[in-house]
Formats: C-alpha cells, structure tokens, sequence
C-alpha cells in the first residue's frame, strides 16, 4: 500500500530524473513497479488547478469599492454556481447576488 507521502517523494523523483529527458510519468511508474492508476489518482487528489471562469454582466470593478457601492444593483440578477471537485466535494448556491458571490469565493479561497 502506497502513502500520500510515498506518491510525493516518488513525484518528486520523477521531476528530478525523468521529466528532464522527456519521459512520462507513465513509463516511469511501469518501470519503477508503481501503478500509474493508483498515482494518477493521488495526483488528481492532491493537485489544484485553475480552471478557467467566465463571468458575464458582472459590476465594473475598475473603480474601485466606493464606487462599487454607488452602482445600483440590477433588479433580477442572481446568481448560480455548482463547483464539483475531484475530492467528491460538492458547492452549489443558487440565488446569489455579486456581493454574496464574492464573500463565498473569499471563503472558498481561505481553504486553499
């Protein structure tokens, strides 16, 4: 059995070793005995990525928070968001206005 620790120590071996000569972390598992399954699993567990959001209709924030708050709030926006994680963590809000949109992303951000 594989620890979380053994898959770190074990990448790290590869981005030293192999990753230089362009081999991939496929031909490195089969020749070091690790299953790739169980690694890529781990790897997908434990790695963040950033994924690309577009935003549409959004208040002008180039002005700053005064003036944020000067701009009235559009009657009838709001907001949906459903985010799953590869973890099996799931967030989905509904009826969000842009202000409660950015204190959940705050939020969301302490835990990262």
């Amino acid at each position: 059995m594989y620890s979380s620790e053994d898959f770190e120590r074990f990448y790290i071996r590869y981005q030293a070793e192999a990753m230089p000569r362009g081999v991939s972390i496929q031909a490195y598992c089969d020749k070091n005995k690790v299953p790739y399954n169980l690694f890529d699993k781990w790897y997908c567990d434990t790695r963040h990525r950033v994924v690309p959001v577009k935003v549409e209709n959004r208040p002008d924030t180039e002005a700053g928070p005064k003036a944020q708050a000067a701009v009235p709030a559009r009657e009838g926006l709001r907001i949906m968001i459903d985010i799953k994680m590869s973890t099996g963590m799931h967030i989905h809000q509904r009826n969000l206005s842009y202000a409660q949109l950015r204190g959940l992303i705050d939020k969301l951000e302490a835990l990262c």
